[in-house]
């Protein structure tokens, strides 16, 4: 399948644009409640995997890296402690590379990036942490509720705008131990951005050591 390929610059340009601070929001109405109960499990925390999905590089731009950790930041702010564990990243499928023509770029067709930022800790009341997130996102639309998982709380996602050639969809996550938002660009309908999602916060949240 061929995909369009919009420059690494313009894809930061949307993000910057879009996620804004979430920290001191007031709540949105519309935004996603509790699909099932958060499990009275012990502390959790966010570790970085070396691949995510099993092929998926961790990304050198440091633009991208730039935006999860401000992201990552904002988010400390809504825990009820201390974070214990925290990453700001991303993740992108064809290894970048640099060139005089171009700078840093993905070359050939697959210009998909996933941006993560994430935090563990003591968050008091997650669906107010949901909603801050979202309020903090005004460019965000079409949010609604998804289904957490496994792992409980809650979680929604939403659209945002990436130009007329490249997709953004915002998914997030709350619940009693962990707040975490995960940022897909490029990535088409057919492959299942909010699938996905499920399957990344698996591979980040893990019971504390």
């Amino acid at each position: 399948m061929t995909r369009t390929k919009p420059a690494a610059s313009a894809i930061i340009g949307a993000l910057t644009a879009t996620l804004v601070a979430a920290a001191g929001c007031a709540g949105q109405s519309g935004t996603p409640a509790p699909a099932e109960p958060t499990p009275p499990a012990a502390s959790m925390r966010i570790d970085k995997p070396a691949k995510l999905l099993g092929t998926w590089t961790e990304s050198v731009n440091r633009g991208f890296h730039e935006q999860a950790e401000q992201n990552m930041g904002n988010f400390k702010k809504l825990l009820s402690s201390e974070a214990n564990s925290a990453m700001g990243t991303a993740y992108v499928q064809a290894e970048e590379v640099y060139s005089r023509e171009h700078g840093l770029h993905i070359p050939g067709d697959d210009q998909r990036v996933i941006l993560i930022s994430a935090v563990s800790g003591r968050i008091t009341d997650p669906t107010a942490a949901l909603d801050k997130t979202f309020a903090g996102l005004p460019k965000v639309t079409d949010v609604a509720p998804i289904q957490p998982g496994p792992l409980g709380g809650m979680a929604g996602c939403g659209t945002g705008p990436g130009g007329a050639s490249t997709s953004v969809n915002v998914c997030v996550w709350s619940d009693q131990h962990t707040l975490g938002m995960v940022t897909f660009v490029g990535f088409a309908k057919t492959d299942d951005p909010q699938g996905v999602f499920s399957r990344i916060r698996a591979e980040l949240e893990q019971p504390a050591r």
